[in-house]
C-alpha cells in the first residue's frame, strides 16, 4: 500500500481522546476528545477529574447474542460491572436488571432490547444502562465551554467544572496545527451570516476539485486571477474544461503580462489586469454561468491556483490490510477500508485472527525417547512450541491422556516401551500349592514336579530338617529348588517307610527386563487459525489512522496523516449573495464601467494581444 499525503478533510466525528499536557493540571486529571473537521476547524470537548457526587453516569452500547453481560466503565477509574439475572443468547424486550460492582454492590440498572435482522433472527443486543459513581470519588465532568476551539499549535482555553478562572491546554499530536484560513485571500473577510448563505468551504484534493466544478452549471466560464498562469493553473483549467464542458480564462498582472507577450499573444485565453504584481495569496477565480442559469456562480481563492498543492490523484479506497498494534499483547487484527479521504468517512471493518483447539485430533506424529523418561514433551501445534505431558505416566497403561500446561486434554499417546532382557525374578504373587505322595528313600535330594507358571517343572528338596513326629511319620521342613539350582519355594515331607508326602509352596520364575527407551505415537489436537469480524463493526478512521475496535487500538499504514491539516488546500465560495456579489463586481464579460465615463473604465483589463500591442512588445 502506498503511503498517502496529509489531507485536509471534512469530519464530523470523534476523532481521538487523549490526556491533555502543558496546563496547570496533569494529563491524568484533564482530557480531550477531538471533534468537528480540518475544514471548519477542530473543536475539543474538555473533561476535568473532579469530586463527583451520586449523579449516574448514563450510556447505550451494542452487544452480541452471546455477551456474558459484564462491561466496564471508567468513574474515578476502570470499574467491571455485571447485568443480575442475564442469560447470554437470550431475546429480550425492554427488559431490565439490576447492575452490580465487582464487590457484589448494587451501582444501578441496565435494559436490553434484542435487534433482528431482515429474516427476524436475533442480530445483537442493545444494551442501555444507568450505574452511579460511589460517594466521594473523583468523576470525569465536562467543561461549561465544551467544545472549545482548537487554536493554533494545538493550544485551547476552557473552564473548570464549577466555575474558576479558564485553563489553558494543548492537544498533544496538534502540535502543527493552524486553523483553517487562506490568509489574505479575497474570502478571508466572509462573515459568519455570509458564510452560511455563501457555503463556504475548502478543496483539498482532486476529488474534492472534480466534484466543485461538476457542481457548476454546464458550460460556465471560468477566470483565474493570478501573478502567473503555472502549470498547476492550467491543470486546474483542464480539470474545468473536463468535468463542466465550459472554457478557462487567464487574467495577469502586467508584471507577468510582460514576459508572456511573445508567449500567449495569439492565445485569446489571456488578459491583463490593471495592476503590476499580484501576491499569490490573493490569487483568485470566478465561474461565471452561461447566460440564463439561475446560479450565481462561484469563487475560488489561495495561493493553490499557482502552486501544486501535491493533492492525490484519487482518494477513494477499497482495500484490506494488516493493523499495526499500538500496544504489547493485542491479537493480530487486520481490515477492509473503504471510502474517500476527502470526505473523511473512511470506514474500517476489523478482523481479529483467533487460535481455537482443534475439535479433533488434527496432529500426528511419533518420536523416541531413551530412559529415564518423565513422560513430557514439546511440540508446535499451531502457535509455536508447547509443552504436554502423559497424565499417570509412568504405568502399565500402553495409552495415556495427553494434557498441556493449562490442564486442558488434548489428545492421546499410545507408548511403548523398548525392553531389554536381564534376567529372571521370584514372583512370590503367584505362588502354586501342592500335596504329592511318592515312593522313595530320600528326604534331601528328594525329586518331584509341579505344573507351576504355565508349564511342568522339576524340583528338588534340600536343607531338609526333622520338626516332628506323627504316629509314625516324621516330618521335616525342606526347601525346594530347581534344575538350576535355584531357591523356588518351601515345604514339608512326611516320611513313613518308603513313602514320602511332599507339600509346599512353589512360585513361578518371571523374566526381568530394563527399559532402555520408548516409543511415542501421539494424536494431538493442534491450532486452528480463523478470522472473527469485531463485534462493534464498522468502526471510523480516526485522526493519524488510528482505529478502535472492541476496545483495542490499531494503526492503519500508510493513513498516519489521515485527517491531520497541511494547509494545502484552496477555499471555495457557492451562493448568492455574497458570491453574486463578486461575479457582479469583477465581471470579466464586459467592462461594468463602459459608457459611464469615469476614468476607470480606461484601465479596466483586457486581452494580452491588444495590451502587448499598445506596448509595441
Amino acid at each position: 500500500m502506498k503511503r498517502l499525503s496529509p489531507l485536509l478533510l471534512l469530519s464530523t466525528l470523534a476523532l481521538a481522546q487523549v490526556g491533555l499536557v502543558d496546563g496547570p493540571r496533569p494529563s491524568t486529571e484533564v482530557r480531550g476528545t477531538l471533534q468537528g473537521d480540518a475544514r471548519q476547524g477542530y473543536k475539543v470537548a474538555v473533561e476535568f477529574l473532579v469530586e463527583g457526587g451520586a449523579n449516574p453516569v448514563q450510556g447505550s452500547m451494542n452487544q452480541s447474542l452471546g455477551w456474558n453481560g459484564t462491561f466496564s466503565l471508567w468513574l474515578s477509574g476502570w470499574e467491571t460491572f455485571r447485568l443480575s439475572g442475564y442469560t447470554p443468547n437470550t431475546p429480550y424486550n425492554q427488559a431490565t436488571f439490576d447492575v452490580y460492582d465487582s464487590q457484589n454492590r448494587r451501582r444501578g440498572r441496565a435494559a436490553i432490547t434484542t435487534a433482528y435482522d431482515g429474516q427476524n433472527r436475533p442480530s445483537y443486543h442493545q444494551v442501555q444502562y444507568a450505574v452511579w459513581p460511589l460517594q466521594g470519588q473523583k468523576v470525569w465532568m465536562p467543561s461549561p465551554d465544551n467544545p472549545v476551539p482548537l487554536e493554533a499549535g494545538g493550544w485551547l482555553s476552557a473552564t473548570p467544572p464549577g466555575g474558576g478562572a479558564r485553563e489553558r491546554y494543548r492537544y498533544p499530536g496538534m502540535e502543527s496545527y493552524q486553523p483553517p484560513s487562506v490568509q489574505g485571500s479575497i474570502l478571508s473577510g466572509l462573515s459568519p451570516a455570509d458564510r452560511d448563505v455563501a457555503g463556504k468551504s475548502v478543496l483539498s484534493s482532486l476529488a474534492d476539485l472534480r466534484n466543485f466544478y461538476a457542481r457548476q452549471p454546464r458550460g460556465s466560464t471560468l477566470w483565474f486571477f493570478v501573478p502567473e498562469v503555472s502549470v498547476w493553473t492550467q491543470t486546474l483549467a483542464q480539470e474545468f474544461g473536463t468535468q463542466n464542458g465550459g472554457q478557462a480564462r487567464f487574467v495577469v498582472p502586467e508584471g507577468t503580462a510582460r514576459t508572456y507577450c511573445s508567449l500567449y499573444r495569439a492565445d485569446s485565453r489571456f488578459h491583463v489586469m490593471p495592476r503590476d504584481a499580484l501576491p499569490k495569496e490573493q490569487s483568485f477565480a470566478v465561474i461565471y454561468p452561461p447566460a440564463g442559469a439561475s446560479q450565481k456562480g462561484a469563487v475560488m481563492a489561495g495561493r493553490y491556483l499557482v502552486d501544486r498543492p501535491d493533492w492525490q490523484e484519487t482518494d477513494y479506497l477499497s482495500l484490506t490490510t494488516p493493523l499495526s498494534p499500538t500496544q504489547d499483547g493485542l491479537p493480530e487484527a487486520r481490515a477492509y477500508v473503504w471510502g474517500s479521504i476527502s470526505q473523511a468517512d473512511l470506514k474500517a471493518r476489523v478482523e481479529f485472527k483467533e487460535w481455537t483447539l482443534s475439535s479433533w485430533t488434527n496432529l500426528f506424529f511419533t518420536f523416541e525417547r531413551s530412559a529415564p523418561w518423565d513422560g513430557t514433551f514439546t511440540r508446535d501445534a499451531g502457535r509455536g512450541e508447547e509443552s504436554f505431558y502423559l497424565v499417570g505416566f509412568p504405568a502399565d497403561a500402553a495409552t495415556y491422556t495427553v494434557k498441556d500446561e493449562a490442564g486442558r486434554d488434548r489428545g492421546t499417546a499410545t507408548v511403548t516401551a523398548q525392553k531389554e532382557l536381564v534376567g529372571y525374578e521370584l514372583d512370590q504373587s503367584a505362588g502354586v500349592s501342592f500335596d504329592s505322595g511318592i515312593w522313595a528313600n530320600e528326604i534331601n535330594g528328594l525329586r518331584f514336579s509341579v505344573w507351576v507358571g504355565g508349564q511342568y517343572e522339576s524340583f528338588t528338596a534340600y536343607d531338609c530338617s526333622w520338626t516332628s513326629r506323627t504316629g509314625a511319620t516324621d516330618i521335616y521342613a525342606c526347601k525346594y529348588k530347581d534344575v538350576q539350582g535355584r531357591y523356588r519355594g518351601s515345604g514339608s515331607i512326611g516320611a513313613w517307610w518308603r513313602y514320602r508326602r511332599v507339600m509346599g509352596t512353589v512360585y513361578p520364575m518371571v523374566p526381568k527386563y530394563e527399559v532402555k527407551g520408548y516409543s511415542v505415537a501421539v494424536y494431538l489436537k493442534g491450532w486452528v487459525q480463523s478470522w472473527r469480524y469485531a463485534t462493534d463493526n464498522d468502526r471510523p478512521v480516526e485522526a493519524f489512522g488510528y482505529v478502535t475496535a472492541e476496545g483495542k487500538r490499531y494503526r492503519i499504514p500508510g493513513l498516519e496523516g489521515y485527517l491531520m491539516p497541511t494547509g494545502k488546500d484552496l477555499e471555495v465560495a457557492e451562493g448568492d449573495p455574497y458570491v453574486s456579489y463578486v461575479t457582479r463586481s469583477i465581471s470579466p464579460q464586459g467592462n461594468p464601467l463602459a459608457g459611464t465615463g469615469r476614468e476607470e473604465a480606461k484601465v479596466w483589463f483586457k486581452p494580452l494581444r491588444e495590451w502587448c500591442a499598445e506596448r509595441g512588445l
